[in-house]
């Protein structure tokens, strides 16, 4: 989810303020090289399909780990970039601790353009480059609204929402960016997002995965079961009825 505001929880915990001073310095610097005669670099670290497969495996991850600023236009979408890291960052990183939280930032991303190479290459988008800051945030999002699913969200610091809307939005924003920038501009964001629903359920864990599935099956089934009993009151056959408070209500 490219846009957007949040409000109402508290700031990132160690990684995520780390990793968001370190994407801040880290953008700034490839700014200022580029200023000075290294605008060659920036290629290079973002995530295009057709580099990647030549050789340029760094991109999976490096198109990550940082923010392109091209004018002074982009300064506000660097800010809330940051913003979103450190303040959503903090939350997931308070549910999966700070070694999983860098390792799904850098995995999920790194997931997402693997994921996309091939679809690139079936479009033929392959030379369509990609920064992947919120890939990941947009991942980041998803895993948020998970766990958070009660817990009210402010969309734009104003609008009140909670987790099960805020990924509905979140897909719904995604879809409105694929049709006003094409959906090649978006591919990586989506396969992201996707992987973090699978994440949250536990996909990746084949074991919690099969456990949730049947806990859904045998869920299932008491409900159907429970749906064929029938309440009737008084005895059985054709004895004399007898009041409820006596004997209670035979179950049939």
């Amino acid at each position: 989810m490219r846009g957007g505001g949040f409000g109402g929880f508290g700031g990132g915990g160690p990684m995520a303020t780390r990793l968001t001073l370190a994407i801040g310095a880290l953008s700034i610097l490839v700014a200022l090289a580029s200023r000075m005669g290294g605008g060659s670099l920036l290629p290079h670290l973002l995530f295009t399909p057709a580099l990647a497969v030549r050789g340029e495996l760094w991109q999976l991850v490096t198109y990550a780990l940082f923010i392109p600023l091209g004018s002074g236009a982009g300064i506000f979408g660097f800010l809330l970039s940051l913003y979103f890291l450190y303040a959503i960052g903090g939350q997931v990183e308070a549910v999966l601790g700070s070694r999983r939280f860098l390792g799904f930032f850098a995995g999920v991303a790194a997931l997402a353009a693997v994921l996309t190479i091939p679809v690139a290459y079936l479009f033929g988008w392959q030379f369509v480059t990609h920064s992947g800051v919120w890939v990941s945030l947009s991942a980041l999002v998803i895993l948020f609204a998970h766990h958070f699913a009660h817990q009210p969200i402010y969309l734009f610091f104003v609008l009140p929402v909670q987790g099960r809307q805020l990924i509905l939005l979140s897909f719904g924003i995604l879809g409105l960016y694929a049709l006003l920038d094409g959906p090649a501009q978006v591919l990586p964001e989506f396969f992201g997002m996707v992987a973090a629903l699978a994440f949250a359920y536990g996909m990746f864990r084949p074991r919690r995965a099969w456990l949730r599935f049947r806990a859904w099956r045998i869920e299932r089934e008491l409900k159907r079961r429970h749906g064929r009993f029938s309440v009737i009151r008084g005895g059985r056959g054709e004895e004399k009825p007898r009041r409820d408070d006596e004997h209670g209500p035979w179950l049939h």
